[in-house]
């Protein structure tokens, strides 16, 4: 299955939107020093993957022109009402929007669900693209080949509440990196309970799993992009780490060359 053929449309708008919607200012605010430590202080920006607009709505208090990008077009009709940004459906390894951004950015694990490589590569060019000279794209997603494996067996789970509403999220790897297709398999349950449940889903899909040397060589080569900071988050501060240490939850930032 490409990225193309998930589009996350199982799950409900507004339940993938409780289960993710933990505060989203640290992130914000990690997103933007991560921008400064860069030489970057955006006053225009691009999500790709945006979902339902979680980090859109709360980063235009500081990035005055902010378009976001969802292949899907049911979190797209769910999110565009809550943000004054304009918000598309497009696919973020093929999109053309006649405009430069100075920061470009996707959040948890968001670009690892362009699997293939001719759409990985077609992705940088696609970021490259729409960079400002000396723009920054900033990912954050977790790294490496050999960690993802040992996941099996081991799901992160949580819960989060609204209201009366409460969602319990289930996160797991079922199928360990493949050496030739690079990918997982994840597979995410979401259960909505008002007192009783009321609903469950669960839905699985590949993810892209990348070492940071071919992670950054790719966007160097495909993208030409540079490594500008390589980031481990460790609440409430940020790790500096060397590529070769990479492993695990990072944001990775990468300028274009002016």
């Amino acid at each position: 299955m490409s990225h193309r053929d998930y589009a996350g449309c199982a799950i409900p708008p507004l339940v993938h939107d409780i289960g993710f919607g933990w505060d989203p200012r640290p992130e914000i605010e990690r997103l933007l020093f991560v921008a400064r430590q860069a030489g970057v202080e955006p006053g225009s920006g691009l999500e790709l993957g945006c979902g339902t607009g979680r980090l859109v709505q709360g980063l235009q208090s500081f990035v005055p022109d902010v378009v976001a990008l969802d292949l899907s077009p049911t979190a797209v009709a769910y999110a565009q009402p809550r943000c004054d940004a304009e918000v598309c459906v497009g696919d973020m390894s093929d999109f053309a929007l006649d405009r430069r951004f100075d920061l470009i950015f996707a959040s948890a694990n968001t670009i690892r669900h362009v699997c293939a490589d001719d759409d990985v590569r077609r992705m940088w060019n696609c970021i490259a693209d729409h960079l400002e000279p000396g723009g920054v794209f900033v990912a954050d997603l977790e790294l490496g080949f050999d960690a993802e494996a040992e996941k099996i067996g081991k799901p992160a789970c949580w819960m989060i509440s609204r209201g009366i509403a409460t969602v319990h999220v289930s996160w797991e790897t079922i199928e360990p990196p493949s050496l030739e297709t690079r990918c997982c398999t994840i597979r995410w349950t979401f259960e909505s309970r008002d007192g009783e449940p009321v609903g469950k889903w669960s839905e699985a899909f590949p993810l892209r799993t990348y070492d940071a040397e071919e992670f950054m060589r790719l966007a160097t080569i495909a993208g030409r992009l540079r490594l500008s900071g390589l980031y481990e988050p460790r609440d409430p501060y940020l790790l500096e780490t060397p590529v070769g240490k990479a492993v695990g939850r990072m944001l990775v930032a990468l300028k274009l060359e002016e």
